[in-house]
């Protein structure tokens, strides 16, 4: 089944129910897919090809889900980009993904006029909001006269759906593509590990140019209501508030959200009755912070650990495995779980052969949902998979019940409240600073973002910088959750007899005490 038919099934089925809600604006799943139909066809009558990219630059809001679903109907390939992103940065990532078609937040449009004079790809311009700009298409206005039929347009299983933008080493943009076969049996795994009832209904918190996006079509599948937040500052009260208001049943978190809501006493005075499934990811949760959480908040608890290129639901520390009081089940707090449903998981060396139990090797993971490989990156997707396993770059150990401790990360990036950070980008704009000789960018413990960016800076002779001033730079040419937090400035970098940057010398100091290096 192509995902296409997933929202026509759910309105066919529940059409009175509530499908999308954000603040006071709602859809039903009958008027979410008349919509959907309608954009849909008029996308096809502005021309877009069975095919084409469609970047979509906006907030967390409910036209995010219809431009999704009706590109889903068409075969065009959606690639949500990151908002936070700077002029650069953007130029940057459309350039390779070479998109006809940007929707974009009425917000961004001095940098999608931008965006158009630079990306010779980029045709049409629909702006989300009330203000009818030159040069570009009002989105509400695309509405107007279309059928809210099916469109008649044949989407296969193995057409591409989707390119969410990851990074590397490099700091250089990698599409992961996922086809409409994969999004489907993601949706469906998902459903089954979440145990997923028709009366769920979910609060998204996530950035929806986040991976996990994808994660929550599961359900549209199961036909749930889904209540949306804008993305930005987190509010512990205001989230405590819509889990209340909206007799929330399941949500995500990142672990320094749930730090942040165990604050004070702010959870015992909102109603979370209805709250039976706490999810968390992105990534690791603290042993401690977890059992205060399992203590405070009256739900169940669930783990799954992915990667833009895995699923992202690639194992999963169920329920029930919080709930083992043994000296083995508390150990097993530390671990991401087991393979979710469709995923099989194994530890192999540095020559691709399996490990024993106890031993620390790569994570490799093997299943449909995960992606078919990169965009227009033909080596890095051969990197990538091999034999059919995909290699996480991380490091694990398993125990003798198959659970998996991820105890280190191979490549360099540092994922710092749940948003993935490489270190090679920071490290290209501080050399940017005519003050600077010689940077590298590690990934340092941090009890409430989990790890936090620090640059480690040598000066070139005669010139001064502080920190201050460096962490501006940053900030001014990249987006700004990217920055160091903290710099240390040194003579002499520590290097290899070849000149190469120790970067786990450095590293090492700051995590010498902890059980795990991430």
């Amino acid at each position: 089944m192509a995902m296409k038919d997933v929202l026509r099934l759910s309105a066919a089925r529940v059409p009175n129910k509530t499908a999308l809600i954000l603040d006071e604006k709602s859809l039903t799943y009958a008027q979410l897919n008349q919509r959907v139909n309608q954009l849909a066809s008029a996308m096809l009558k502005m021309d877009l090809k069975h095919g084409d990219r469609v970047a979509v630059l906006v907030h967390n809001c409910i036209e995010y889900f219809e431009i999704y679903m009706a590109l889903c109907k068409i075969g065009g390939v959606m690639v949500p980009i990151n908002n936070l992103l700077k002029m650069n940065e953007l130029q940057r990532d459309l350039s390779y993904i070479a998109p006809r078609f940007i929707f974009f937040a009425e917000e961004f449009s001095s940098k999608v006029d931008k965006l158009k004079e630079e990306i010779d790809s980029l045709e049409k311009s629909i702006c989300i909001g009330d203000a009818s700009l030159p040069d570009h298409h009002r989105y509400e206005a695309l509405f107007e006269g279309q059928s809210d039929t099916e469109p008649d347009v044949a989407v296969n299983d193995d057409d591409l759906m989707s390119i969410f933008l990851t990074s590397g080493t490099t700091g250089n943009p990698k599409g992961a593509m996922r086809t409409h076969r994969h999004n489907y049996l993601n949706a469906l795994s998902g459903s089954i590990e979440m145990s997923l009832q028709p009366d769920d209904r979910v609060l998204l918190l996530f950035p929806f140019y986040h991976v996990t996006l994808e994660d929550r079509l599961c359900h549209f599948l199961r036909g749930n209501t889904i209540v949306l937040r804008r993305e930005g500052n987190f509010d512990p009260q205001d989230v405590l508030s819509l889990l209340s208001r909206h007799r929330i049943t399941i949500c995500q978190f990142v672990p320094t959200m749930i730090n942040t809501l165990l604050q004070g006493d702010h959870i015992e005075q909102y109603d979370l009755s209805a709250l039976r499934l706490a999810l968390y990811a992105a990534s690791p949760m603290p042993v401690n912070l977890l059992k205060q959480a399992l203590k405070r908040m009256d739900c169940g608890f669930m783990q799954f650990f992915g990667q833009t290129e895995t699923g992202p639901m690639t194992t999963v520390l169920r329920p029930a495995d919080h709930l083992d009081n043994s000296e083995i089940g508390m150990q097993r707090l530390a671990s991401c779980g087991r393979p979710a449903a469709l995923f099989e998981a194994r530890l192999v060396d540095d020559y691709d052969q399996e490990i024993p139990v106890g031993q620390v090797g790569e994570l490799v993971v093997r299943g449909e949902p995960m992606t078919v490989g990169y965009w227009q990156l033909p080596e890095e997707t051969d990197k990538l998979i091999k034999g059919g396993w995909l290699h996480t770059g991380d490091y694990a150990r398993l125990d003798e019940e198959g659970f998996i401790y991820i105890v280190d990360r191979k490549n360099d990036m540092i994922i710092s409240g749940g948003k993935n950070i490489y270190p090679r980008e920071v490290e290209e704009v501080l050399y940017g600073h005519p003050a600077v000789l010689e940077a590298t960018v590690i990934g340092v413990p941090d009890d409430h973002w989990g790890e936090a960016v620090k640059a480690v800076v040598a000066l070139k002779p005669d010139v001064a910088a502080t920190a201050e001033e460096l962490i501006a730079y940053c900030k001014e040419n990249m987006a700004s959750y990217k920055k160091p937090k903290t710099i240390e400035f040194m003579n002499d970098l520590p290097k290899s007899p070849t000149g190469k940057i120790l970067k786990r010398v450095l590293r090492d100091e700051f995590w010498k005490d902890r059980d795990r290096m991430v």
